[in-house]
């Protein structure tokens, strides 16, 4: 009776996590809204950021092995290619039309002049490079590492200002549209808010799960995280967090929040690469938009919310039009 005790607590531990794999794998085939344009082979090993540009007519992205890419929307045509970094690209921001800021994981941080095409300004700090942000009332870049340093350079100097040094890696960086405050996320499951001086300004409630992605919400009145499962919603005046179930059978490695603030659009990550465009408030499901091949790594809003775009591992970029009817298909009708 033991050793079948032992066989059947054996089968589960093997068999039930198989068997979840495969019913996750499952999501993925139901009807969904098929993308308008897709760039295969973008970067070698996959996508790692994406960022639009403040008009809406380029977009950014950063991949796995160093390279910096500028892409026209909606057709996705190839603007301009950039090889600043030795490791993948972990930070991409818009400082405005003209200057894009990259990070790369081996610690370098370059201002690529797409006017000119070459970079105007570049400093090296750590290796582990996790995330970046700008602040654009104080003119503060903010890098987080692996070893929980936050580091502050103003620009466009890139002169450093200040450091910090939390308890664990920092995960993910936000900035508020206010360009004043500075979410983070730490593998501890913490999320602090800090001022311009890097100082905590709200105490909030602490996640039950680690924090993969922070959005403020387009008042500033909600800052939203992605994590495996769920999303995590915070009040801003009170720190109180709320925690809302969705479609995704794994890590939500991606968000953003429409312009309009009333729908937020989420990748899943590992056991499936699935958008859901949802209610923001409710979380009701929108629209299903078809997944990716392989693990989703990006996923942001064009500045007009008419536009998705999305990467992933499986190399490509990809464009959903919002304005277009919703006609859902099943995986295998297109692309």
């Amino acid at each position: 009776m033991e050793l079948m005790g032992g066989v059947q607590s054996r089968f589960k531990q093997i068999v039930v996590p198989l068997l979840i794999l495969f019913l996750s794998g499952c999501a993925g085939l139901e009807p969904a809204q098929p993308p308008d344009t897709n760039i295969p082979a973008t970067h070698l090993f996959g996508v790692t950021r994406l960022a639009f540009n403040p008009s809406g007519h380029l977009i950014a992205s950063g991949g796995y092995k160093g390279d910096v890419a500028i892409w026209n929307v909606p057709k996705g045509e190839l603007i301009d290619r950039f090889q600043w970094h030795q490791d993948s690209v972990r930070g991409l921001v818009w400082i405005d039309g003209r200057y894009l800021a990259s990070a790369g994981e081996e610690g370098r941080v370059v201002i690529t002049n797409l006017t000119a095409g070459t970079a105007q300004r570049k400093i090296e700090t750590l290796p582990g490079l996790t995330a970046l942000a700008f602040l654009p009332a104080t003119k503060l870049l903010v890098t987080g590492y692996a070893d929980g340093a936050i580091r502050v350079f103003s620009y466009p100097s890139l002169q450093p200002v200040k450091q910090l040094k939390l308890d664990a890696e920092v995960v993910a960086l936000a900035v508020d549209h206010a360009g004043r405050q500075l979410a983070v996320s730490t593998e501890d499951e913490h999320v602090l808010m800090l001022d311009q001086d890097l100082e905590q300004s709200i105490e909030l409630q602490q996640p039950s799960r680690t924090a993969l992605e922070l959005r403020f919400s387009p008042d500033d009145r909600t800052l939203v995280a992605g994590a495996w499962y769920e999303l995590f919603y915070w009040d801003l005046s009170s720190g109180r967090i709320r925690a809302q179930e969705t479609e995704h059978w794994g890590a939500i490695t991606s968000l953003d929040y429409r312009p309009q603030g009333d729908q937020l659009i989420t990748l899943g990550r590992h056991t499936d690469a699935n958008l859901r465009l949802i209610d923001s408030a409710s979380g009701s499901v929108k629209r299903r938009l078809q997944g990716h091949r392989l693990c989703g790594a990006a996923v942001r809003f064009s500045p007009d919310g008419r536009y998705v775009a999305s990467g992933s591992d499986d190399e490509s970029i990809r464009f959903y039009d919002l304005n277009k009817p919703y006609v859902p298909q099943r995986v295998g009708d297109s692309w």
